[in-house]
């Protein structure tokens, strides 16, 4: 299969070589490249490290999980009367997978520099190591394209015929490279055109923005939209959807297969498809790639904050940051766990990749359960929601906001650096817990649960402003509980677990079914405003005192790791 790969992406080699790159070097560099992929783990189907097969994905669940969406898929196919239109809807759909293959699993590929040490030295140019990352990414998502397409070449047979098959088997070549090629002049123009740490943040928050609107799209849309009434949208009729690259790819089995319903705008569509993975490659290589290697330098000694010097000019000053602190937290070892907590969980792109994707989960689970029903329209869906009182499971979804901070904000990849907490006098770790857990809740879950109660009060009435307290307060208690039974280190002190034990799994879900049997008690009472009212009381005393039993923690309920 490697073999194959090499060839089919050999077919660009006499267009390199006139761009400068030297296409033996980058023969031997890609053989060497897909000799290590195999070793690398993947974003995608990862498993738990320490287990029988040492962090490896098995390959066969990779290519049955893939078939299997690639036969979804290609039911879309058959969706529409005309040929141009179902194919225009899957490679639309086939595209945006293998670009969020590419972002989730090979971003890092293209912009690590460990293998620089050995290429450096050696007289390989710009434009040929730049080009030659580019082609391996191509080699990996051609693998996955090929396996993802394949129920739809079957499908293609009986829809157009047994000749459609082997074009609509080139449709796919352009499709992936189409796809890798767009993704990463995006990348690249990037590269030249803003500050390498700068960079990296973009980067990380299109991560994030382009795995929310997958989730969001995957939960909503089919909410939102009859997929049936697909089938009779004549998506063609549209200018701007000739703008769109499915619609080139499609338009070479219209051009072909279809030639009697083809015009000219059609055929022209089809050739651009045709000749842009070239031209993109040649643009790559030509304007690009040349100072690749110095950017990958200046990014690879950039590992600091991109705030850096305007935190060193307002070190004097008295922020806004020592001010919730002093508030907050009086206590000095308390005040230093609050600062320390706030600064990194602000600052460190790992932890804010893993976090940031649950504040826009949170109103898309609420609104696919809210909007789900059958025979009623949206809009009525939308009156039967706004006229009752679901609004107090939107904060109780906060919790989950909660437990994905948790969860991660005692891991860090660089956990040595907690040397300084185990080097200090500290004799109760519980002080710098709580100050871990006073910033995180000032810092991301008090905001956030405020701009929810804004837009609360705004659709249900200010009357809903009780049971917004109560919730919150109950949303508290389950932070609590989760700090103390399932973080158990302090913060960015541990190295990262890919998967968690059992025992701590079943504890966590019994804190959920706990915290969700109250929410529940919640929903039954709201129909008595004073009732509410008075059980925020208990449950203001609940929170004090499970915070000062939190802040109590000693040694001994700490997880040490070795540094």
């Amino acid at each position: 299969m490697d073999k194959l790969l090499l060839r089919l992406v050999s077919l660009f080699y006499p267009v390199l070589a006139k761009t400068g790159v030297d296409t033996q070097q980058l023969d031997e560099i890609l053989r060497v490249k897909i000799l290590m992929d195999n070793r690398r783990p993947k974003a995608m189907f990862a498993v738990r490290k320490g287990a029988k097969n040492d962090g490896k994905q098995s390959p066969w669940l990779v290519s049955f999980v893939t078939l299997l969406m690639g036969f979804f898929i290609g039911l879309l196919l058959t969706l529409n009367q005309k040929p141009y239109v179902g194919e225009t809807y899957y490679f639309l759909v086939f595209m945006v997978l293998m670009a969020l293959t590419l972002i989730s699993d090979f971003t890092t590929v293209l912009i690590d520099t460990r293998d620089q040490f050995i290429l450096l030295p050696r007289p390989v140019s710009d434009r040929t190591i730049a080009v030659s990352r580019i082609l391996h990414i191509s080699i990996y998502v051609l693998r996955l394209a090929l396996i993802q397409g394949f129920p739809a070449l079957i499908i293609v047979g009986f829809v157009d015929g047994i000749f459609a098959v082997p074009l609509f088997f080139f449709q796919i070549l352009e499709a992936t490279f189409l796809s890798i090629f767009l993704v990463n002049v995006i990348y690249l123009l990037l590269m030249k055109s803003v500050s390498p740490q700068r960079f990296k943040d973009v980067i990380s928050y299109f991560q994030i923005a382009f795995s929310v609107m997958i989730f969001a799209a995957y939960y909503l849309l089919p909410r939102l939209i009859n997929v049936s009434v697909l089938g009779n949208v004549d998506l063609l009729s549209h200018w701007w959807a000739y703008l769109l690259p499915p619609v080139w790819i499609a338009a070479l089995n219209e051009s072909l297969i279809h030639a009697s319903h083809a015009n000219y705008i059609t055929r022209i569509l089809a050739i651009i498809g045709f000749t842009l993975p070239f031209a993109g490659l040649w643009f790559v290589a030509k304007v690009l790639a040349p100072g690749f290697n110095r950017r990958l330098a200046i990014i690879a000694t950039s590992d600091g904050n991109s705030n850096a010097g305007t935190e060193v000019k307002k070190a004097g000053k008295f922020s806004l940051i020592s001010k919730l602190a002093n508030f907050l937290a009086p206590d000095p070892i308390e005040n230093a766990g609050f600062r320390i907590t706030w600064k990194l969980a602000a600052r460190i792109r790992e932890f804010k990749m893993k976090v940031y994707p649950a504040f826009a989960y949170v109103p898309i689970y609420f609104l696919y359960f809210a909007l789900n029903g059958k025979g009623d329209s949206l809009i009525d869906r939308w009156n039967k929601l706004q006229n009752g009182h679901n609004y107090v499971f939107l904060i109780y979804l906060c919790t989950f906001i909660l437990s994905s901070i948790l969860m991660n904000i005692s891991m860090s990849e660089k956990y040595k650096s907690a040397w300084v907490y185990y080097a200090l006098p500290v004799d109760k770790p519980g002080k710098i817990l709580s100050g871990m857990y006073k910033a995180i809740i000032t810092l991301y879950f008090l905001p956030y649960c405020l701009v929810l109660s804004i837009g609360i009060v705004i659709i249900w009435g200010p009357q809903a402003i009780n049971d917004i307290i109560l919730a919150f307060l109950v949303s508290l208690i389950y932070g609590i509980l989760m700090a103390l039974f399932m973080v158990k280190g302090l913060p960015f002190s541990k190295p990262v677990i890919v998967k968690q034990g059992g025992g701590k799994m079943i504890t966590s879900l019994l804190i959920l079914a706990f915290i969700g049997a109250i929410g529940f008690g919640h929903y039954f009472l709201m129909r008595w405003e004073m009732a509410v009212w008075i059980a925020i009381i208990p449950a203001l005393l609940i929170n004090w005192l499970m915070f000062r039993y939190y802040k109590r923690q000693t040694w001994d309920n700490i997880e040490m790791t070795e540094i």
